[in-house]
């Protein structure tokens, strides 16, 4: 605690993966957003060779990782052994690999230090694009089919001749080829015909031993936001509009290349219906705090793309405008309105009526991740799942 007994937040962004300059930008405002009022913000930039520094504002408005590295010199290193001096509870705005996938969660876990959004298994599921698939489908939740590649197949003349074989005979052309674990479509291409098979399949080991090769599916493709520990609640969905067969990394981050539509232009129904199965997604993963499910309405059916359990967070990000338009049961945010500069959970002073007033503000937002972050991680056994 510092002297004004206010909870120290530490934004941690950067990082490793190919998501890092998405990363910077996300932490960049979600440190903006931290209510001064009640915490104090602790910027932490993680390099790509993983040392974490504590940086001064004119780093965090840098506009690459490139231009925060070079001038690093300027920053104080934190040892890993020492983090829990500087920070009370993490927010992880690490996208991508050693950020999503159960490794800084895990790291943090072993410092018991809380940190926002799933857990160590449930950062590894939803980053693990077969595996979240396999759990899906256990479950009777639509999802592409799919023929999963390794490496090793691919390099043996033989097993990569069935396996292209397989891919046309059980996908169909065009169909969509993937890394297993990358995210903002890394890797991703649009596979039309035969020729493009090895282009396409050589693209995405580029950045996995395992990738997938998946049934195309064309659609309404939206994006839920979904809200809560114990009574998770799914936020009003947003359809993405985009130009090309696939959303790509440059369609979702380019300015002007798609646009986004809160709720979908869709029957209220099936709106109901995204919501619904999202929720459900979410509880069979285990999330906590928050989370993402994409997919594609075909008709009356739902078809579930990929899970997140971290998310892009700018000022024009559709999180922003689902959770201003939706309403939230005091349930799904329980112990989210808690008292400044303490570990436990207090009421939820906000709620009237049964509900939360309807749209949360960015930085209400960002304060409801927090605390829902302190309540999962006072009543866990163990490690946060």
């Amino acid at each position: 605690m510092t002297d004004s007994n206010k909870l120290k937040i530490g934004v941690i962004f950067g990082g490793l993966s190919a998501e890092k300059e998405i990363s910077l930008a996300t932490g960049r405002y979600v440190y903006s957003l931290v209510d001064r009022s009640k915490y104090e913000a602790v910027p932490l930039y993680m390099a790509r060779n993983a040392n974490i520094y504590k940086i001064p504002d004119k780093l965090v408005i840098q506009n690459k990782t490139d231009d925060v590295e070079s001038r690093l010199e300027e920053a104080e290193r934190i040892k890993y052994d020492d983090l829990h001096k500087y920070v009370d509870v993490m927010f992880i705005a690490l996208l991508g690999k050693y950020g999503e996938d159960g490794v800084i969660q895990g790291l943090l876990e072993m410092l018991n230090i809380p940190y926002t959004g799933a857990g160590v298994l449930s950062s590894s599921i939803g980053m693990h694009k077969r595996v979240t698939k396999q759990l899906l489908k256990g479950h009777g939740i639509l999802v592409p089919e799919d023929v999963v590649l390794y490496r090793t197949d691919w390099q043996d003349d033989d097993k990569r001749e069935k396996v292209v074989q397989e891919m046309i005979t059980k996908l169909g052309l065009p169909f969509v080829v993937k890394p297993t674990r990358e995210g903002s479509s890394v890797g991703v291409t649009f596979c039309k015909d035969e020729s493009m098979i090895k282009e396409c399949v050589d693209e995405a080991f580029k950045w996995d031993n395992e990738i997938l090769a998946e049934k195309y599916i064309k659609g309404t493709e939206f994006m839920c936001v979904v809200i809560g520990n114990n009574n998770p609640a799914a936020m009003t969905p947003s359809e993405v509009d985009f130009e090309g067969d696939i959303h790509t990394y440059e369609s979702k981050y380019m300015p002007g290349r798609a646009q986004y539509h809160t709720p979908p232009r869709i029957s209220s129904e099936m709106v109901n219906k995204i919501k619904d199965t999202a929720v459900n997604v979410y509880k069979l993963m285990g999330v906590k705090g928050y989370g993402r499910v994409d997919g594609y309405v075909v008709d009356d059916k739902i078809y579930i793309g990929e899970t997140h359990t971290g998310t892009i967070m700018v000022p024009s990000s559709y999180v922003f405008q689902q959770v201003s338009r939706s309403e939230i049961s005091a349930d799904s945010i329980k112990g989210a309105s808690m008292k400044s500069g303490s570990l436990k959970s207090g009421a939820n002073g906000s709620v009237k009526g049964g509900k939360v007033q309807t749209g949360l503000s960015p930085r209400e937002l960002i304060t409801t991740i927090v605390n829902l972050a302190i309540d999962a991680h006072s009543n866990k056994k163990g490690s946060l799942q």
